[in-house]
């Protein structure tokens, strides 16, 4: 069975505050994308899981959470092999392990004929990851608490998409870990989500932002360098995505993004034009 796990990005993200279970309280905007990862799974007589990059896959991995989840919830005996290619990068913001597992959980269930629909599979999935539910999901969705709250929107503003991201990654626990509360952003969801529903891209450049880019930005120091140069080559929304260290524009002028890609000065930085998924 092939199957597709599809990135996203945060058009809008705001840390209300640290909650009593150490967890950090969030309102979101997320846009699955159509950049993916393309995945291969079939019944084998053990479990077998390989990708294409030079670190082998551990038990730590979402992949490997995901078919022990779901093989604890349903009781599932058969074993799996499963090839991942990754095209999303790591480290980058675009819950790339976060999509990977989703489409895992998706595959099993469609492969062993479990009787769940996509909403039990995204409950399930907390157990996996913040961000799997909404993966699980995968439609533009107003998303709250640690991730587990996801309420799907119909989106009907058309633009292209631009990803930058630098060399170096952001660890998420770090990030959120130096949040200062006395000074950071918390841009309004409601005010993003109401562009994207009644087609207000003029608007989105003045409510698009990310709590979580500034002191993501104090540790990886390229991801200012990558906001400055996209403003400066005249795109219309850039911010940050997740915890980074990606950082995507949005517009409507494709020639724009074409430039970024023949730009030689930035060779090595991951660069994909995409579009929201659907």
């Amino acid at each position: 069975m092939r199957t597709f796990a599809y990135a996203k990005i945060n058009a809008c993200l705001n840390v209300v505050g640290k909650r009593e279970d150490g967890y950090h309280e969030l309102e979101m905007i997320m846009l699955p994308l159509t950049l993916c990862d393309d995945i291969s799974i079939r019944f084998a007589k053990a479990d077998w899981y390989t990708w294409n990059l030079k670190y082998r896959i551990n038990g730590k991995n979402t992949i490997v959470k995901a078919v022990n989840c779901m093989r604890e919830a349903y009781g599932i005996q058969e074993h799996f092999r499963i090839h991942v290619h990754k095209r999303i990068p790591t480290q980058a913001g675009l819950a790339g392990g976060s999509a990977d597992a989703a489409a895992i959980m998706l595959a099993i269930r469609d492969l062993c004929h479990i009787d769940a629909d996509n909403e039990e599979i995204a409950q399930l999935s907390k157990q996996v990851g913040a961000d799997v539910p909404f993966c699980v999901m995968c439609q533009p969705s107003v998303v709250k608490g640690i991730g587990e709250i996801i309420e799907p929107f119909k989106m009907n503003c058309d633009f292209d998409v631009l990803l930058l991201k630098p060399y170096k990654g952001v660890s998420t626990k770090e990030c959120f870990a130096s949040i200062d509360f006395n000074t950071c952003i918390h841009p309004d969801i409601d005010k993003v989500k109401r562009c994207l529903i009644e087609n207000d891209f003029d608007a989105l450049s003045s409510c698009v932002a990310n709590t979580l880019e500034q002191p993501a930005s104090q540790l990886v120091k390229e991801i200012g360098y990558a906001r400055e140069y996209l403003q400066k080559k005249g795109f219309e929304v850039v911010c940050m995505s997740g915890s980074g260290s990606t950082v995507f524009a949005l517009t409507r002028k494709p020639d724009l993004i074409d430039q970024v890609m023949r730009d030689t000065n930035y060779n090595g930085w991951f660069r994909y034009k995409c579009k929201v998924l659907g």
